[in-house]
């Protein structure tokens, strides 16, 4: 019986030693687990506020591109262009006789 019981106890201690590197190593896991999310939730709020940021440069820009694109603001710049309005233009005329033959 003694033999048996040793063979009990080791089989249990065995047993104990298997359960608490299976404890350690799922606790490991599970700190990396709880890292990878941290590390993804600080990921996501950094992109949060880069999108708050480029949103709010595209608004600006598209309010630039809007006072460009102002008829009153094209008008100032043709008139800073001082081109000559045209009045009289002559065109050529060509006879059937001057184009030119192969």
């Amino acid at each position: 019986m003694n033999s048996t019981k040793r063979k009990r106890l080791n089989f249990i201690n065995g047993l104990n030693i298997c359960l608490v590197f299976a404890i350690i190593l799922s606790g490991f896991y599970y700190l990396k687990s709880v890292d990878d999310l941290v590390n993804k939730n600080f990921e996501l709020q950094s992109l949060k506020e880069e999108t708050s940021l480029l949103s709010e440069e595209i608004s600006s820009l598209e309010s630039v591109k809007n006072s460009l694109e102002s008829y009153e603001n094209i008008n100032n710049r043709i008139k800073d262009l001082k081109m000559v309005k045209v009045t009289d233009i002559n065109y050529i005329i060509i006879n059937d006789n001057s184009l030119a033959k192969k």
